[in-house]
């Protein structure tokens, strides 16, 4: 698209800026159009971000261009060679500063007049963006959280064999409504990229309208929102008048009853409901995905082929969803083992899906290989090269839990060794720099027990400065005492029996 200097450019609606006190954070929303990246983070200098601020106002191309050459004391030609290359760009570009790389996503900068909704501008001053020691490396925030996840409650309306959740703790006092919107504004202050809710089951808060409203309201509403629960008519009004229009995930195994009730603990007139409320839901102009569990209970083709024709009934469904089963640290390790299907199977029943049934799909449908190809014990140089997830564990993500306490992973739940605070008292940023909260995420060798190969470790601080070691699968592979083990997926971790595939 040729870039025209008479026009105006913006940056993309989608894209955000935060001052990190070190450096400035660039980040999208999770959930945008096709235009953007959907969930990008990264850093960049705070020049750069003092350059983009100039397309947060109503003005020319050319006159920025003119304003930029008298503020960076460049020629025009040099400053619009730089500021062309974030117009419209397909693809990710990079720039680079003392030899390091500082990537953008794509269409930093967009036309005005390519923008399919009222653009507001958002006047962002220069001033915003002072920064001083410069750390474009570091991968946690020095602000606070990037991201937030409420755990409204830890109750359910099924009681599933394989539920990673603490369903058994017993909550006496609950954050009040009135509480969880405090947070949600100072949330909003701290320019926190989303909010999180999740369960038990959300829709079994009394409030879950009120919080999720003012979610949207703020511009900060999660990614999509997982159930349970069978929907009515007057649970879907509810969820209408919030505004909310992200994904709703729905979560369905299978379509027989007698499995279900194996599986999920469920009465008899559940899974019926389930299918009424999906129909339902369907109609309601919602957008909405299923997901299924695989386990040992519908490893049977049979019963993912009934799914799947029920599934062919819905016209909105955006995509379905399966998952093997996962190991839990709620889950004792036996129980685990009866709920797994052996490998060989999941690979005969994906084939099937992928044989037959993919080709009369009119949706996507998604198989968890992922989980299928874990790697343990074999990634050495330390955690910057472990494959997989990456953790946002101490460095993007807090998670508070029904009581407030907070806790750093929404796995390890009331683990008395990872809650770094209490926002019954304390605020999100407090938390977030406490004591216990800085202690975690700059472990040193001298905090590591004595049996721990980490202990003596030559990469031991190249490893532990990256911060992307899995806590909780350390926990699952070795156990509560033992959480300063290495992460199971480097070549230097003690093998146990598997807790994967």
């Amino acid at each position: 698209m040729e870039v025209k200097t008479n026009k105006v450019y913006v940056l993309n609606p989608c894209y955000h800026l935060r001052n990190d006190i070190h450096r400035i954070a660039l980040f999208s929303k999770a959930n945008i159009n096709g235009n953007t990246l959907g969930d990008w983070n990264a850093f960049i200098h705070p020049l750069q971000a003092v350059m983009l601020s100039f397309f947060t106002f109503n003005r020319r191309l050319d006159n920025n261009i003119q304003l930029l050459s008298n503020l960076f004391n460049r020629d025009i030609t040099y400053m619009s060679d730089i500021i062309n290359s974030y117009i419209n760009n397909n693809l990710p570009i990079y720039a680079t500063w003392k030899g390091q790389k500082i990537y953008f996503p794509k269409n930093v900068l967009v036309d005005l007049n390519s923008i399919d909704h009222d653009y507001y501008f958002r006047h962002l001053s220069s001033d915003l963006f002072a920064c001083k020691n410069i750390d474009l490396t570091s991968r946690r925030f020095y602000s606070g959280p990037l991201i937030l996840t409420l755990m409204l409650n830890n109750k359910c309306v099924t009681h599933c064999t394989y539920c990673y959740a603490d369903t058994k703790t017993n909550v006496k006092q609950p954050l009040s409504t009135s509480r969880i919107l405090e947070l949600i504004l100072e949330a909003s202050k701290l320019q926190v990229q989303q909010v999180n809710l999740i369960g038990g089951e959300i829709f079994l808060h009394p409030d879950w309208d009120i919080i999720l409203k003012e979610l949207v309201k703020r511009d900060i509403a999660p990614e999509y929102i997982s159930t349970k629960i069978p929907f009515t008519d007057n649970l879907l009004k509810r969820l209408k008048n919030t505004g909310y229009n992200n994904l709703i995930q729905v979560s369905l195994d299978t379509c027989d009853d007698n499995v279900l009730q194996e599986m999920l603990g469920a009465k008899n007139t559940y899974g019926k409901k389930v299918l009424k409320g999906l129909l339902a839901l369907d109609q309601s102009g919602l957008k909405y995905q299923v997901s299924s569990v695989f386990t040992t209970h519908n490893s049977d083709r049979q019963l993912w082929n009934d799914l799947f024709c029920f599934l062919s009934t819905l016209k909105h469904l955006e995509n379905w969803r399966i998952v093997p089963v996962n190991m839990s640290i709620n889950i004792k390790y036996q129980d685990f083992i009866s709920l797994k299907p052996p490998k060989a199977t999941i690979e005969t029943i994906f084939n099937y899906i992928e044989e037959s049934i993919f080709p009369l799909a009119k949706f996507p449908i998604l198989l968890g290989r992922e989980v299928l190809d874990n790697k343990f014990y074999t990634d050495n140089g330390g955690s910057a090269h472990f494959r997989g997830a990456v953790c946002s564990a101490l460095n993007t993500h807090m998670f508070i839990l029904p009581n407030g306490k907070v806790t750093i992973c929404e796995q390890l739940y009331w683990n008395p060794r990872f809650i770094i605070g209490d926002v019954t008292y304390q605020s999100l940023i407090e938390v977030w720099n406490s004591p216990r909260s800085l202690f975690l995420s700059n472990l040193k060798q001298e905090d590591i027990q004595q049996k721990s190969y980490c202990k003596t470790c030559s990469v031991f601080d190249q490893c532990y400065s990256s911060h992307n070691r899995c806590w909780s699968n350390i926990i699952k592979a070795y156990g509560d005492l033992n959480w300063d083990y290495p992460d199971p997926r480097c070549c230097f971790a003690p093998k146990v029996d598997t807790f994967g595939y």
